[in-house]
């Protein structure tokens, strides 16, 4: 589905028992329904479950069958690329008039990065077969689905997706294929006329942003949570996570890990504008640090949103802009959906999904 689209803490209360001995008959049937009261931290989801609902979701978008989305989806959706967040029933209407044509889809590698106990994000891998007005659909993708607990069930509030695209040569590459040209020395002039150069379009590849197609949950869109109800974009808020967000990227610009390491929480993944994905707060790390080609002489983030979805869990949406290149390609824009939670009293990146600029 072409983009149909933390952390709840349970405090532990402790009892301090003050003053006189307690008797030596203690109530042991009061103690017994005392324990019985303290209620069970609820499991999070499970990669499997997660899955299941999306293959149905994949299995309704392909039918255009709003219907199964009203079942599926939050209250609202939250938008990866900075707009307003839209209903349910909008998304459902969306979903029931599309235009595309899936003929076939197949999901697989799924991960799940829990983010306290009513927030999990699943990410997987997708290919479709099918078209947009003629076009071939997007393929191989990069999926993300954020869910939020409601009741016992799990509601798809955000939903995107990204090509998995070439990584960029680095400059070592470039400089192995220049010496071998090098080494080919000069070509036969007899043999063939000269072919005039021809122009090539420069390719332009997303900045990498560190504290940063088909379709199934609904259309980039989403934000609900039974244990609170999700709010609109917060001023205040977005003051907030935007500080922590430039952090973040002025710390990739660096490759500073200690940076890098203050803005990302201790469960972390990533997944970057052109597909590619760290599941851990160390291949994340590496990602954006000794295995970083690109060089950046200035970073920007602008045109935040952020939204609350939870007890210390919340969505940011900027655009990020860094000016450089990443191995033979030049930076450009890109929209970060960050998925932040409060560990102690200062907001971490749990989770970051990046699109192009211009996807939507």
């Amino acid at each position: 589905m072409k983009t149909i689209m933390k952390l709840s803490l349970f405090a532990l209360a402790a009892f301090a028992l003050v003053g006189c001995t307690p008797p030596a008959n203690t109530n042991t049937n009061a103690a017994a329904n005392t324990n019985a009261n303290v209620a069970a931290k609820p499991a999070g989801p499970t990669a499997e479950s997660l899955m299941a609902l999306e293959n149905k979701a994949w299995e309704a978008y392909k039918n255009k069958d709003g219907k199964y989305f009203e079942g599926f989806l939050g209250d609202n959706m939250i938008s990866g690329v900075g707009k307003e967040a839209e209903t349910r029933a909008q998304v459902v209407k969306m979903i029931t008039e599309n235009k595309e044509e899936v003929k076939n889809f197949t999901l697989s590698d799924p991960h799940v990065t829990p983010v306290g106990a009513d927030t999990a994000v699943l990410t997987y891998k997708a290919t479709v077969e099918g078209t947009d007005n003629g076009k071939p659909l997007t393929s191989p993708l990069v999926v993300a689905t954020i869910f939020t607990r409601s009741g016992s069930d799990w509601k798809a509030i955000y939903h995107n997706e990204v090509g998995v695209k070439e990584a960029p040569k680095s400059e070592s590459d470039l400089s192995a294929k220049t010496d071998a040209k090098k080494d080919a020395g000069a070509p036969d002039k007899k043999a063939a006329p000269e072919a005039k150069p021809e122009a090539k379009e420069e390719k332009a590849a997303p900045a990498a942003n560190p504290a940063a197609s088909a379709k199934p949950a609904a259309a980039n869109t989403a934000n609900s949570n039974s244990n609170a109800a999700a709010s609109s974009p917060d001023a205040a808020l977005t003051d907030a996570l935007m500080a922590v967000e430039k952090k973040g990227w002025e710390g990739w610009k660096a490759k500073d890990p200690k940076a890098l390491d203050e803005v990302t929480a201790k469960e972390f993944a990533f997944v970057n504008a052109e597909g590619w994905i760290a599941l851990s707060k160390a291949d994340a790390m590496k990602m954006w640090t000794t295995d970083n080609p690109c060089n950046a002489s200035s970073v920007s983030v602008s045109d935040g949103k952020a939204t609350s979805i939870g007890k210390d869990v919340a969505v940011l949406v900027a655009k990020g802009t860094a000016v450089g290149t990443c191995g033979d390609m030049k930076l450009a824009p890109l929209w970060s959906t960050t998925v932040f939670v409060k560990e102690g009293d200062m907001w971490k990146a749990a989770y970051i999904f990046e699109t192009p600029v211009g996807k939507m």
